[in-house]
């Protein structure tokens, strides 16, 4: 499995981050069938078919830590990007 790691600077109070990535998880749900839950106040799991991950909130960033089935390697390029350019939108 490929990993990817991406973090999102933010200046935003905790429970803000939170209420605008369910937002972004919502979007992404029904688009691309991730399934996103919140496992405590600052850590969520996200699934789907080929990537597994996690996302941790901390005062000053968000960080996302992927896993991608080797059927999804040569897009990795590609997803990073998204996944980057859609936390900086989503924080902004």
């Amino acid at each position: 499995m490929a990993k990817l790691n991406i973090e999102q600077a933010h200046a935003l109070p905790l429970e803000e981050v939170k209420r605008r990535l369910q937002e972004l998880a919502d979007r992404l749900s029904v688009k691309y069938g991730i399934d996103a839950r919140w496992t405590s106040d600052r850590e969520a799991t996200l699934k789907r078919t080929g990537v597994s991950g996690v996302i941790t909130l901390a005062e000053d960033k968000v960080a996302v830590l992927l896993d991608l089935s080797f059927a999804l390697l040569p897009m990795k390029g590609k997803i990073q990007e998204r996944i980057a350019r859609e936390l900086k939108s989503a924080l902004a």
